[in-house]
């Protein structure tokens, strides 16, 4: 089974994680899998117009899924969705943006109205101007102004952060690389660990 553009199951199975290079190898697939997956359909969309909502879609399943792999769960758990929403949202370098309340705005009206209604819910809307911020709230109160580019662009950044730690190894973030390996596990179907 291709897990992305350039690895299989069988590339990932081969690895025995018992090497600092090993590990390299192993977030090399993840990372190409984010990005082969993901991020490069991102590219060669998002510069048309009218592609917000359909790259805020991808950014949303882009969230949760990083977050699994932060939190090493083979899926978000049933009802539990917003909660992986908002930690991220609120626990990562977009934390500088969000706080809870912003959080949740953006779970309820970006999120599930693209994704369940593909629409915004509420007041909110999603821009792409300059001087639009990454976030704010909407002059009513009832719903944000999302810039989606900076949006973007600032998942980009936290993506490419967490790959960082997960290559830092001096020393290594072992329970960060236990979670990506647990997640990845349960991608390639490899029995074990995995609840």
């Amino acid at each position: 089974m291709r897990i992305s553009k350039n690895f299989t199951c069988d590339d990932w199975k081969a690895l025995t994680f018992s090497t600092e290079k090993e590990w390299q190898k192993a977030i090399d697939i993840f990372e190409d899998r984010i990005y082969t997956r993901f991020l490069r359909f991102i590219e060669l969309i998002e510069g048309h117009e009218n592609s917000g909502f359909a790259v805020l879609a991808l950014d949303c399943l882009l969230i949760e899924t990083l977050q699994q792999f932060r939190e090493g769960v083979p899926e978000t758990p049933r009802k539990k969705s917003k909660e992986y929403f908002l930690r991220f949202l609120t626990g990562t370098l977009f934390g500088k943006f969000f706080d809870r309340g912003l959080a949740e705005m953006f779970y309820e009206q970006i999120r599930c109205g693209i994704l369940h209604q593909a629409e915004i819910k509420g007041s909110s809307r999603v821009l792409i101007r300059q001087q639009v911020p990454l976030v704010s709230l909407a002059e009513d109160g009832n719903g944000l102004i999302v810039n989606r580019k900076l949006f973007h662009r600032q998942l980009i950044e936290e993506f490419e952060n967490y790959v960082s730690q997960l290559r830092e190894n001096n020393p290594p973030d072992e329970k960060l690389r236990h979670n990506l390996k647990r997640k990845m596990d349960y991608i390639c179907r490899i029995s074990g660990e995995v609840e």
